[in-house]
């Protein structure tokens, strides 16, 4: 194996690692839960000109 393959193959082998890592912290971070609008938001926002 020359000098290049062995770079590449290290390469590789921590780009894989880092896309593991951040797969994995996106899957554990804790997003809040979206609520659905209620009419005190509605009542924030300019009414629509009609």
């Amino acid at each position: 194996m020359n000098e290049q393959q062995a770079r590449d193959d290290e390469l590789a082998k921590v780009r894989s690692e880092a896309t593991n890592w951040l797969a994995k912290m996106a899957k554990a971070q804790h997003r809040p839960k979206v609520e659905q609008r209620t009419p005190e938001h509605d009542a924030m926002t300019p009414a629509a000109n009609k």
